[in-house]
């Protein structure tokens, strides 16, 4: 864990949550906790902190299996999302990275051992959006400055809750998701 935390804060040195002046690092932070409170083993921490260095940075799959290992290197790719390139319209590469992302997700072939931390990493970004919901005084615009508007980040978390429940994940985590993106989106 202390190489894959070294490579993560290497990577994301300077970077900040979305709206916010928060260290970019707290969220994999807490992913990783998250992962082990909810029964992970090191190998799916060290992968929830490495969870978005390859769609955020310029790190490479090669550099951490070299780095922290295959194991590690595979969790991250399952739990990247996947860039569209031949998309140029924002919302529609919104829309088929997050339709592409869930059906990874429930795809028979993905390693289960990358479920638990994409329900982690799921969770302490709904979570972190209840909180900016709450302070918004429930303003829908502050869904602007994501890659998708309200309508958009709705059916993302709905689409995303339905998904986990189909999972080998723990109950108590899936309902914890779940009553999060209750409170936001009312489903």
């Amino acid at each position: 864990m202390e190489r894959a935390f070294a490579l993560a804060n290497h990577w994301h040195a300077g970077d900040v949550r979305k709206g916010t002046q928060i260290p970019y690092i707290s969220h994999l932070m807490a992913v990783s906790a998250l992962v082990l409170e909810y029964g992970g083993d090191e190998t799916q921490a060290s992968a929830a902190l490495l969870h978005d260095v390859i769609e955020d940075t310029d790190c490479t799959l090669d550099e951490i299996i070299e780095l922290v290992g295959n194991e590690v290197a595979q969790i991250v790719w399952e739990c990247t999302h996947v860039e569209f390139p031949d998309i140029t319209e924002k919302e529609a590469k919104t829309v088929a990275k997050k339709k592409f992302y869930l059906e990874r997700l429930l795809s028979p072939d993905r390693l289960a051992a990358a479920n638990l931390v994409a329900l982690c990493d799921k969770t302490h970004n709904i979570e972190c959006t209840v909180r900016d919901w709450q302070i918004s005084g429930q303003d829908k615009s502050m869904f602007n400055k994501f890659n998708g508007g309200y309508e958009i980040q709705k059916n993302w978390y709905t689409s995303l809750a339905d998904a986990f429940d189909k999972l080998d994940v723990p109950a108590n985590l899936r309902t914890r998701f779940r009553t999060a993106v209750t409170t936001v989106f009312g489903t």
